[in-house]
């Protein structure tokens, strides 16, 4: 029987699959009876449940990112989709295929691989290209590269996103590059590429997507410096300067403080930066948001985190 992804649930219809327990929360009832408060996941999203009149015992089978088998039926409840649950089940890992509860990218991860390593070919400093073929010539960290998430939420949120926001922003500066010629096209593209080589060590992404404890003690910017500083320091005469300015286009690339950066862009080509890849995230989050909410008769999404805003739909 074929599966019915989260993603074309209907109002009314009833569900009988396989989720993964994205959250739960055991809370009470006005009678002081415990319920589950769940919010259940597969590859195409997830969606909020409940499970109530729940048992002790019933609470206490499974965890946060185990696999359940639930039984139940979808309803709208504030003009949004949620399941009540009827019956639920732990599920052993054994019996899951993974790639059913993972987002994934649907481009195709060796083409995306492929082009920017043409893109890495364009660029003519020497030092820059030793540095970007030192990361792109080594198979582990390419692996890593080409299936990490750019994020937990929000944007690029699936295996190989990081790779496939990179590539984005890639072509984004090689069309602005063109438009302003006093930018220094190597450098910038270098900083794209390398802007976000953090997340490979700050998300951890075997099941649900989390923060890894660097990623939570450290964060991406300067794991990404760190990473950088240890291939840059091997490069025999890498001038000091050029890593001074491509580490401040990482450090600053979020643009503000308020949003995380120990820095703000100080020169065209990290002003630059942090805008391209503003612009690839918020409007890959936007069509996100609005392709993937559930209610049919409203003109507008829900209020977005993101962008402190409900957004149009139409």
């Amino acid at each position: 029987m074929p599966r019915t992804y989260i993603s074309s649930l209907k109002t009314g219809e009833p569900v009988e699959n396989v989720f993964l327990v994205l959250k739960k929360e055991v809370r009470e009832t006005k009678e002081k009876k415990p319920y589950l408060n769940l919010q259940l996941a597969d590859k195409s999203g997830f969606l909020d449940a409940r499970k109530w009149d729940a048992t002790r015992q019933l609470c206490e089978s499974f965890n946060k990112d185990a696999f359940v088998k639930i039984k139940g039926v979808v309803e709208t409840f504030n003009n949004t989709l949620q399941i009540r649950i009827v019956e639920i089940c732990p599920v052993p890992d054994a019996q899951v295929e993974m790639g059913e509860f993972i987002p994934c990218t649907e481009r195709d991860i060796p083409e995306m691989m492929n082009e920017l390593r043409q893109i890495i070919k364009t660029v003519k400093d020497p030092y820059l290209s030793k540095l970007l073929n030192a990361f792109f010539s080594d198979e582990d960290f390419c692996k890593v590269f080409s299936t990490a998430p750019a994020a937990t939420q929000y944007h690029h949120a699936f295996l190989g996103g990081l790779l496939e926001h990179i590539l984005s922003v890639a072509r984004l500066a090689i069309s602005f590059s063109n438009l302003y010629p006093a930018i220094k096209r190597d450098l910038l593209i270098t900083g794209v590429i390398l802007h976000d080589i953090g997340k490979t060590r700050e998300l951890s992404y075997d099941r649900s997507f989390q923060y890894t404890d660097e990623g939570q003690l450290t964060g991406h910017l300067i794991s990404g410096v760190l990473m950088v500083y240890e291939r840059a320091t091997k490069i025999e005469g890498f001038p000091s300067d050029l890593l001074n300015v491509l580490s401040h286009l990482i450090l600053s690339h979020h643009g503000e403080y308020e949003w995380g950066s120990p820095v703000k862009p100080g020169t065209p080509e990290a002003i630059a930066l942090h805008h391209l890849d503003n612009l690839d995230a918020k409007v890959h989050a936007a069509t996100k948001a609005i392709s993937e909410h559930k209610d049919t008769n409203s003109s507008w999404t829900d209020y977005i985190k993101m962008f402190e805003r409900r957004l149009y739909k139409k």
